[in-house]
């Protein structure tokens, strides 16, 4: 136990249990989620995008690692309320994503001013661990053009208005450089509906991008 541990002691969120952020029993209690279609959110093989709901503006695949129920639900409080941004690291490693092959990875942009309040994008650090491991760049590709309700309490409908031309792209990055013909995978740490993610992956092919891959800590 390092000095870290003895002066911040991590704990349980399933039972309290002192040592780890989900403590051995509890771990063993999670399922991965079935892997469903990114585009009508129905059961899929894989994660894949059924061929019926194809589309030249949406995506090809989604993948997804925990449950977002029960204790890793409450990891995610510690995320957002206590800006307990170590516990992102260590939902990945549990969720054991694999391997992906892209020419790109980039987050689900988070508007500036919510960003600077909280002091971190969680998407964004999820990108970074994956583009790490899979050795490729991670890149703000885009960005937000307008702030957006929050989604928790809309319905389907309502969500899919409340992202409808909120995303751009961000003029800084160099996403152009890796478009043309190329794999690009959009991480969030939540997927509910998809249809924040959805609507980045319209931007991003309607720059040229071939193929987007989704993934989502949880679901």
């Amino acid at each position: 136990m390092g000095i870290v541990d003895l002066i911040f002691p991590k704990f349980c969120s399933g039972c309290g249990a002192e040592g780890q952020y989900i403590c051995a029993p509890c771990r063993k209690t999670l399922i991965r989620p079935e892997m469903i279609c990114p585009m009508c959110c129905k059961a899929s093989l894989d994660g894949w995008t059924h061929p019926r709901c194809r589309k030249w503006d949406g995506m090809e695949r989604l993948i997804v690692g925990l449950p977002y129920k029960g204790v890793v639900q409450q990891c995610f409080k510690k995320v957002k309320y206590k800006s307990a941004w170590e516990i992102i690291k260590y939902l990945y490693n549990l969720c054991e994503l694999g391997e992906m092959e892209s020419s790109v990875v980039t987050s689900v942009p988070m508007w500036s001013e919510k960003e600077k309040t909280r002091g971190f994008n969680q998407a964004e650090l999820l990108a970074q661990l994956i583009a790490e491991k899979n050795k490729v760049p991670c890149l703000a590709c885009l960005e937000r053009s307008r702030e957006t309700k929050p989604m928790f309490g809309l319905k389907r409908r309502e969500r899919i208005a409340n992202v409808e031309g909120a995303f751009q792209l961000n003029p800084k990055s160099q996403i152009l450089k890796f478009s043309n013909g190329e794999k690009v995978i959009i991480v969030d740490d939540v997927w509910t509906t998809g249809a924040t993610m959805r609507e980045c992956a319209r931007v991003l092919k309607e720059y040229g991008v071939k193929e987007v891959w989704g993934v989502a800590l949880s679901r």
